[in-house]
């Protein structure tokens, strides 16, 4: 993604904010900086630095948005291409070392040394300048450094959405006690569930990588394999495409006896990222011919799908998606089938707004709009004869719905 590619659908962010009453937005979590300032951090993908990036986004589209970040990672935002948002407030360690105000400057930051004389790269050139532009700027840390953002973004009072309960006291503590905060996450999935234009790109790419990972394992499935043998195949496949694996699974607690067994029916179903995106895929496979048991119970789910089609556009609601597919099934013949499961896919695998207290993977019963990306997920399994499953990523337009996973629904036979 280039410098000044948004991933952020701001006229629907700015529309939630005046919905909900809010004068901005501020996201902690590592998804949603992501979302809002199109950069992922070397630090956002490792545990224990939280509240390393923040980003902060005002209604008002004539005041600036703000990304807030290490020092360290300048070199690195510049070499990733940047960020759309016209302001950065990085912070290193406070000049006194005691000090844990929340006003104090950041010690001045030059980095790594140069050479001198060395012939430097244009990449070098461009790691100097942003450092050189942040030295004497910088705060303390990323406390102090919010409190400079909301005063950049014209935020120095007023109601912000937040993913975290502390950023609210932070300001205070920085002197901003005219700012209020609603802490929901939910604000941001709100945001999140109509995707843009880069977004679509992503999970266009995300569907593919992860899709074509699941078929190449599904190769590794031999009689008297283990799963973690299949498994490997998955994660190796989605890396050497650029992805990343989250998980790969063949039903209820792995495979019934420990290994593949030669006409077990089973459920494949793989989950995996690309760019921080989610690709989610599922299918049928066994090794050796499929029992006849197994291809009626494919028939059905397969009929389920051709079901749900006219659903697929702006209007219907997820639970009705879910009865007619679970109707639809039963009725082709698979009276056992239990449930489907609609949800929105993205930067999370259920990228839908969760209800709070509930178990997880609840969401609210969504109505679908153009601009969505969901999956429609159809597994079953049986104890003591095997699973099936069938799952598909689907894009809401104007007037229907496009298929980002293959067409090719037939069941994976391997020798």
């Amino acid at each position: 993604m280039g410098s000044q590619t948004i991933l952020a659908n701001l006229p629907r962010a700015r529309q939630v904010m005046e919905r909900r009453g809010l004068d901005g937005l501020v996201a902690e979590l590592p998804i949603n900086v992501y979302y809002l300032s199109g950069y992922w951090g070397m630090l956002m993908s490792a545990e224990r630095f939280d509240a390393a990036f923040l980003a902060v986004l005002p209604r008002r589209e004539d005041l600036p948005a703000v990304l807030v970040m290490p020092t360290m990672e300048l070199r690195r935002l510049a070499s990733e291409g940047g960020t759309w948002m016209p302001e950065i407030v990085a912070y290193s360690s406070p000049l006194d070392d005691e000090t844990e105000g929340l006003q104090s400057d950041g010690k001045p930051y030059d980095g790594w040394p140069v050479r001198p004389g060395a012939e430097l790269t244009e990449r070098e050139r461009a790691w100097m300048a942003i450092v050189r532009r942040h030295r004497d700027r910088v705060a303390a840390n990323a406390r102090g450094a919010l409190v400079r953002a909301l005063r950049l973004a014209g935020l120095d009072s007023g109601r912000l959405g937040t993913d975290d309960l502390r950023i609210e006291g932070w300001a205070r503590a920085g002197g901003l006690g005219g700012v209020s905060c609603a802490v929901d996450a939910n604000v941001f999935n709100e945001i999140r569930r109509v995707k843009t234009p880069a977004e679509l790109e992503l999970l266009r790419a995300a569907a593919h990588v992860n899709e074509a990972s699941l078929r190449a394992a599904a190769d590794a499935l031999v009689e008297g394999a283990s799963w973690e043998e299949v498994e490997r195949s998955y994660f190796v496949a989605m890396a050497e495409r650029g992805g990343q694996g989250s998980y790969f699974i063949c039903g209820a607690g792995g495979l019934p006896a420990g290994r593949v067994r030669r006409g077990e029916p089973m459920m494949l179903d793989a989950l995996g990222t690309y760019r921080h995106y989610h690709g989610d895929f599922g299918r049928c496979a066994v090794v050796g011919e499929p029992p006849r048991e197994m291809r009626t119970r494919h028939a059905a789910l397969l009929a389920g799908w051709e079901a749900i089609q006219p659903l697929l556009r702006p209007g219907p609601r997820y639970s009705e998606i879910a009865g007619t597919a679970v109707e639809s099934i039963r009725k082709a013949g698979f009276p056992e089938f239990v449930y489907a499961t609609p949800h929105g896919v993205g930067l999370e695998h259920t990228d839908d707004p969760k209800p709070p207290g509930r178990l997880p993977g609840a969401q609210w019963d969504t109505v679908l709009e153009p601009g969505m990306v969901l999956n429609v997920d159809l597994p079953f399994t049986e104890i003591g004869w095997g699973s099936v499953h069938i799952e598909d990523t689907v894009h809401i337009t104007a007037d229907g719905f496009e298929t980002l996973t293959s067409p090719d629904f037939g069941i994976l036979c391997r020798p």
